[in-house]
């Protein structure tokens, strides 16, 4: 069965014109032609790409050339360079190694900046610049400033030592960026020596500050640090020579004294016995204290006893305490000024804690009496 779904199949007008016996006769015919003309069946164009290529050229050989035979040096000796010629021995170029080259480089880098700070050294004036302002002797120098300090944080952190006339924060001529550095103008020469005096080395934005008086108007001859000049050790030269500190002196740290957060050191046995000796003493006062009171107590739910007795019972024994603890503080003097206030403290707070129990014991046995009283008056 056929495929109806074939145009060549359709009998009907609606799909393309089938076609003629003639051109499918001849199409067969060219196949035929074809099968003939070559075995593999295959076209022309396509036998075309399997067709070999051309034969090579023949070259005829290269004849062999005739080198000369071998012979010694003896009529060359003469021409050779003897020892005191100069061609005998010419000068090595040595290669320039890292460091010779950053040596050089680096003084070829001083030479330039002399020359421009020699040039510039001409022009320095500082009386007659137009930006230079106020007086000299109530100004303050203030360097090493962070580059993200403001003119509003300085005159901030320096009104401390006294009110200020003008801050003056220095930037770069060509890209208006600060250069580190400020100039603080008090009202009154005092204020000015007292922050010279102690706020050098303070902290501002994380940088510490370095704090001088302004000597470009005030020293003769002075230079600054761009010129060749100015009195910083921080760019001398290596490691070794250069200032680590901060400020114009090295601070001097003290020890502080320790705080309530620091760990208490351990104490010396000795001491540690000595101390402990007063309060055990202290404990069994108190424990014969509370004794006595006890069986006081006990006498007078029964109805016995003598309390006047006991009362000066309890004086006498309190003050025989007060004449050994003070025969005690008498004998240890020199320990107790030795020793830190702390155990002063302590012991002064617990006599007067001692005290104010026996106050409340003479108070309390007071209301008892009179609570006895209005008994014995109801029973009358």
């Amino acid at each position: 069965m056929g495929d109806y779904g074939d145009v060549y199949m359709r009998k009907d007008g609606a799909g393309p014109p089938g076609r003629t016996k003639a051109q499918n006769r001849a199409t067969v015919q060219q196949l035929k032609l074809i099968g003939q003309s070559h075995p593999t069946g295959l076209t022309a164009n396509l036998l075309k790409l399997f067709e070999p290529r051309p034969p090579l050229e023949y070259k005829p050989p290269p004849e062999k050339r005739k080198c000369p035979s071998y012979q010694g040096i003896g009529q060359f000796v003469s021409q050779f360079a003897e020892p005191g010629d100069p061609e005998y021995a010419p000068p090595v170029t040595k290669g320039e190694t890292p460091v010779q080259r950053r040596a050089r480089i680096h003084l070829l880098r001083l030479e330039k900046g002399a020359e421009k700070a020699a040039a510039e050294l001409e022009k320095y004036d500082p009386h007659n610049d137009v930006s230079v302002e106020g007086d000299p002797y109530k100004t303050l120098f203030v360097a090493r400033v962070s580059y993200e300090t403001t003119e509003h944080k300085i005159k901030r952190e320096f009104e401390a030592y006294g009110p200020i006339k003008r801050v003056r924060l220095v930037n770069d001529k060509l890209n208006g960026k600060p250069r580190g550095y400020a100039f603080i103008e008090y009202q009154h020469t005092r204020d000015m020596k007292t922050a010279y005096k102690q706020a050098d080395g303070r902290k501002i934005d994380n940088r510490r500050v370095l704090v001088d008086v302004e000597r470009g108007r005030t020293v003769p001859n002075w230079r600054p640090r761009r010129l060749g000049g100015g009195l910083g050790s921080t760019r001398v030269g290596g490691d070794e020579v250069n200032q680590k500190f901060s400020g114009r002196e090295p601070q001097v740290i003290t020890a502080a004294p320790a705080g309530r957060s620091e760990e208490p050191k351990p104490r010396e046995p000795e001491r540690m016995h000595e101390e402990r000796e007063p309060e055990k003493r202290d404990r069994d006062h108190d424990r014969e204290r509370d004794r006595e009171r006890d069986r006081g107590d006990r006498e007078k739910e029964r109805g016995g006893g003598d309390r006047e007795r006991d009362r000066e019972r309890d004086r006498e024994r309190d003050r025989d305490y007060d004449r050994h603890s003070d025969r005690r503080d008498r004998g240890g003097r020199d320990r107790e000024r030795d020793r830190d206030r702390g155990g002063r403290e302590r012991e002064r707070d617990r006599h007067h804690e001692r005290e104010r129990e026996r106050d409340r014991d003479r108070d309390r046995d007071r209301m008892d009496d009179r609570s006895h009283s209005r008994e014995r008056e109801r029973e009358r």
